[in-house]
């Protein structure tokens, strides 16, 4: 049974050795929250912490389907074109410049929340490089924002009460000084 994201996913996966070559690697098939099924090659999903323990450390054999419960198709759709990327470009010179180029597209269209949400998958499936990148992107778009903004964002709740957030602002009037007022 073939599913749209195995489809993304194949295509995405192309961008790496030679077609003969590819039929010989090992894929390792995980299944989404939602359903999805992915096969990944082993050069990729052992990029993926959690998937590298799970066949790694308990000798599971490839043939088994690793569940995925906490990840939606459209975040490993994502998660598999980061780390593709990645491999291609480890072992490359100018891989560093052509990284910095790849990144400011894959976040070009990606909402906050939706960052926030590929930021929890990275941090879940242990991908230590693509989560680092995600919590400075989020970074980037949270910075000047209103803090009742960021609390909305990040689901805090207020625990000041009128007068105390009062004198917080009076202490630091800075952090309440230049704020960009567009919520999106």
């Amino acid at each position: 049974m073939s599913t749209s994201a195995d489809n993304k996913a194949s295509i995405t996966q192309e961008s790496g050795p030679s077609a003969a070559v590819q039929d010989i690697q090992k894929k390792i098939v995980v299944r989404t929250a939602d359903g999805e099924v992915f096969n990944l090659k082993e050069e990729v999903a052992m990029e993926i912490d959690i998937i590298k323990t799970f066949f790694q450390e308990d000798g599971i054999s490839y043939e088994t389907v690793m569940p995925l419960p906490n990840v939606e198709g459209w975040e490993m759709v994502k998660v598999i074109e980061y780390c593709t990327k990645h491999v291609e470009l480890k072992h490359k010179v100018d891989g560093h410049k052509e990284l910095k180029a790849f990144q400011a597209l894959f976040v070009q269209n990606l909402s906050t929340k939706s960052l926030l949400a590929l930021t929890n998958t990275a941090n879940y499936l242990e991908v230590k490089y693509l989560l680092d990148f995600l919590c400075q992107a989020v970074s980037e778009q949270i910075k000047n924002k209103d803090v009742d903004y960021v609390r909305e964002l990040f689901g805090v709740e207020n625990d000041f009460n009128d007068e105390e957030y009062e004198q917080v602002k009076a202490e630091a009037p800075w952090a309440h000084e230049n704020l960009n007022n567009d919520l999106h």
